[in-house]
């Protein structure tokens, strides 16, 4: 019988460190069909392409070439490992394009913060925006002064680290929503040093996270972090491709402007489109058809059979992530459906007196909670709750609190399970001054050698200022949150960021980023009871530096697929750290200023919203002020700090099953994903995951096995451009009509667009 710790979530795993060097061989040669060891000039790099391009259709023999049995052979059958060392990275035209796009995004990120709606930015947006920029500047001239500016043909190394400088600012840090909610409810304001040391301390601990664990969770093949490979694949594209003969380049920019056209139907003329649902078209009237069958609109319904021809909701995820992942994630959205219509019409913890789906507190009579008159000082006041009496969750809304912490538990038996043989070199060979002794044989990585590598002391030293950073910042700042309270946090917070990192590099789960606020809110309100100040300071150093610290090790996978010199990439994340912090601060202060009647009104204005404060708010003061009171042993929602021991052992029975049957796939049933994705669709709009799921299926399963060598060559570069040309067209629409630089313009109301019904014609929730 095979030992557990060879298998992953449908991943091999090895047994040593020359089992890496072993199993890597096969990878090799996949590999060497695209680039060679010796071939490094222009001339070269275009006889491949064109080899590449203009294979004919092989027979069914040659075509297990391109078949990709395992999900990590995309790293070197969709990806080149071709570099060109000689190319410049940090050029003047790298920082000119990387500080301007930084501040565009991180100015418009702050932007978006505060609109009633509210958006990301997006980096596949940026990506293209700069290549265009970067095109144009190579066109000035290159003699003399000018080769200052311009070294050359834009290149991309340039590029990569434009990217991810950009994007790394193009982002409103968690630690904004803190410091605008002390400024907005509290009336602290922090002074400008303070704030932007917060922002910038806060980051950084999840970088010095990422520089520890990088061994394991970046160099190895089998990391190869999915949602990279699009991205990936579009730069190589657009750098190493002809562009005037390359069929992947032609299909990018066909698919691209197919999608820029075509979004602004579902998105301003034809919102019907955004969820097509039958039930609902038959029956307006019915509240039971809108909570499973409706879900066009924001915390409307399950949406059950609904279909969903809007790009900007679906995504391309279907498309990149790995086959077993989408299936984990459909049981779980299986279990969604039975689990919410169960505990809803069911009336557990009375949930017919409270919306289907909410994320507000309500008191016993169905009423929002007045939150605000629980505290004296900031604080919870038992005399002032004795008037109020008990808050309440919708039904819904508990039950994602529950299965959030089932699949956080069964995380740690998961991980340590499957992965344990990954792990164990790893630790043994922690040794911070020479991160070499992890040898790791990967067909990116032997390339990467070239360049010099970040010293583990550098990462040491990065923490450890961040650490007195964040101790320093929490006490000047007033939190509240003890500095024992705080160490305890990032102990945690490092060592979720190992759990979750790996279940995000090996098969691109990475939903527990946006999903631990709650879990570090439940932590914080045991460590330091009712004190909603310091439980929003307690879920900003938990679960900010975790999300940063897989945003930093995944720029580390696409500056390895890139050939990005380490150290470059260090820097990008450094400087985009810094500009987007103070920018953010900068912005934050002007739109406070300017609009804080706004801000504090509930609806807002057309223009600006205070509502993500306000929501961060409501979470700060229920899980700080009501949390020993909603969640303690006499509490209503008692189950949910429990989950999280029950959830250690829900593994056990698919454990014992692979035990007993090793061949029959029970490895490849992940129960935290399953778990977290069993009560997903309690928020937000919900008529896309149909349309998701039959898209994945199609493509990581039929295309892939019928026809692995048109996967392999378009399946990512297809993914990027559906995503490419809807970002761009969704910022084009959300400026000139939606309303986010002034007056919004609606398409006239037609039968298509009934500005006086839901989008897909479901009976409108309740307020």
């Amino acid at each position: 019988m095979a030992d557990p710790a060879t298998k992953t979530t449908g991943f091999s795993s090895e047994d040593s460190k020359q089992d890496w060097l072993q199993s890597s061989v096969e990878l090799e040669k996949a590999a060497a069909s695209h680039a060679t060891e010796s071939e490094t000039d222009d001339a070269q790099m275009a006889r491949e392409v064109e080899e590449f391009e203009d294979r004919p259709q092989r027979n069914e023999a040659a075509e297990e070439e391109y078949l990709v049995q395992e999900a990590y052979e995309v790293a070197v059958k969709v990806l080149s490992t071709h570099d060109e060392p000689e190319l410049q990275a940090l050029t003047f035209r790298t920082f000119f394009l990387g500080l301007g796009f930084s501040a565009f995004g991180a100015v418009l990120a702050q932007i978006y913060y505060f609109k009633p709606q509210t958006l990301g930015v997006s980096s596949l947006f940026l990506l293209i925006l700069s290549y265009w920029f970067g095109n144009l500047m190579a066109l000035l001239p290159s003699k003399g002064i000018w080769r200052f500016v311009n070294p050359g043909p834009f290149n991309l190394k340039e590029h990569v680290a434009i990217i991810i400088m950009s994007s790394t600012a193009a982002t409103s840090a968690t630690a904004i929503q803190v410091i605008s909610v002390q400024d907005l409810y509290y009336n602290n304001t922090l002074n400008p040093g303070l704030a932007i040391f917060t922002l910038i301390g806060s980051q950084l601990l999840g970088y010095g996270y990422a520089g520890l664990l990088q061994d394991l969770l970046v160099r190895p093949t089998k990391c190869f972090w999915p949602s990279t490979i699009s991205t990936a694949n579009l730069f190589q594209a657009l750098h190493y491709d002809n562009q005037m003969t390359s069929k992947r380049v032609r299909l990018f920019w066909t698919v691209f402007l197919v999608m820029f056209v075509w979004e602004i139907i579902p998105q301003w003329i034809f919102p019907l489109l955004t969820g097509v649902t039958i039930f609902c078209l038959a029956n307006n009237h019915s509240p039971v058809f809108r909570n499973i069958f409706g879900g066009a609109s924001n915390n409307e319904g399950m949406g059950l059979l609904a279909w969903c021809f809007d790009w900007n909701l679906i995504g391309s995820g279907c498309l990149f992530s790995p086959l077993w992942l989408q299936i984990n994630q459909d049981i779980g959205i299986f279990l969604t459906y039975i689990l919410m219509a169960s505990v809803y019409y069911g009336n557990l913890w009375r949930a017919k007196d409270f919306p289907f789906m909410s994320q507000a507190i309500f008191a016993a009579d169905g009423s929002q909670y007045n939150q605000t008159a629980l505290l004296t000082n900031g604080k919870f006041d038992p005399v002032k709750y004795e008037q109020l009496g008990p808050a309440f969750f919708s039904a819904t809304n508990a039950l994602y609190f529950m299965t959030s912490n089932l699949s956080l538990g069964a995380t740690f038996t998961h991980v340590f399970f499957w992965n344990w043989r990954d792990i164990k070199p790893f630790l043994k060979t922690f040794n911070p001054w020479n991160m070499e002794e992890f040898v790791v044989h990967d067909a990116h990585y032997e390339k990467m050698k070239v360049y010099k590598a970040i010293p583990r002391w550098w990462y040491f030293v990065l923490l450890a200022g961040a650490y007195a950073i964040a101790q320093s910042t929490n006490y000047e700042g007033q939190s509240g949150l003890p500095w024992w309270a705080l160490t305890i946090l990032l102990l945690i917070s490092l060592t979720l960021s190992l759990l979750f990192a790996i279940l995000a590099a090996t098969i691109g789960f990475s939903e527990f980023t946006t999903s631990a606020n709650g879990f570090y809110q439940m932590i914080v309100s045991y460590l330091v009871p009712g004190n909603p100040i310091a439980n929003m300071y307690g879920a900003l150093y938990g679960q900010h530096p975790q999300g940063q610290c897989i945003a930093m090790l995944q720029d580390l996978k696409l500056g390895q697929y890139t050939k990005l010199p380490p150290r470059v990439t260090f820097t990008m994340q450094i400087f985009g750290t810094v500009v987007g912090a103070v920018l953010n601060y900068v912005m934050m202060v002007s739109i406070i200023n300017a609009n804080r009647a706004a801000l504090l009104s509930i609806s807002g204005t057309r223009l600006w919203s205070g509502q993500n404060a306000q929501s961060f708010n409501t979470n700060g003061i229920s899980w700080g002020g009501l949390g020993p009171q909603m969640f303690g042993a006499q509490g209503v929602y008692h189950m949910v700090p429990i989950c999280l021991a029950i959830g250690v052992f829900l593994p056990l029975p698919f454990i014992a099953a692979w035990y007993i049957w090793p061949k029959a796939g029970f490895e490849n049933f992940s129960t935290p994903i399953i778990l977290q994705y069993s009560c997903v669709l309690s928020v937000g709009v919900n008529t896309q995951v149909n349309a998701g799921m039959v898209i994945g299926i199609f493509s990581q399963w039929w295309v892939r096995t019928r026809y692995p060598r048109w996967f392999t060559k378009y399946n990512y570069i297809v993914a990027a451009a559906l995503d490419g040309g809807t970002q761009v067209i969704s910022f084009i629409l959300n400026f000139a009509v939606f309303g986010a630089s002034g007056t919004p313009h609606p398409f006239p109301e037609w039968w298509g667009n009934d500005l006086n019904l839901s989008a897909d014609r479901c009976l409108a929730p309740a307020n």
